[in-house]
């Protein structure tokens, strides 16, 4: 997601959709024990504060197939 947030200017990035994990989770039709489980091996992820994340679908999916 940090390589996302540099190429991108400002007025682009206020236009992309940030998920909740359950919403990710529902997306994907994963459990959330599964999102946590990418997460430890690399995928991208915004972190807000110590406990809210947020997810850029199209970073998570490029991410999913280039595993």
């Amino acid at each position: 997601m940090a390589n996302l947030i540099r190429e991108m200017g400002r007025d682009q990035l206020l236009g992309i959709r940030l998920l909740t994990e359950a919403e990710l989770a529902t997306e994907l039709k994963v459990e959330r024990v599964t999102l946590w489980r990418w997460r430890k091996a690399g995928m991208p992820y915004l972190a807000l504060g110590s406990r809210t994340l947020r997810y850029s679908l199209p970073e998570v999916l490029y991410w999913i197939e280039d595993r």
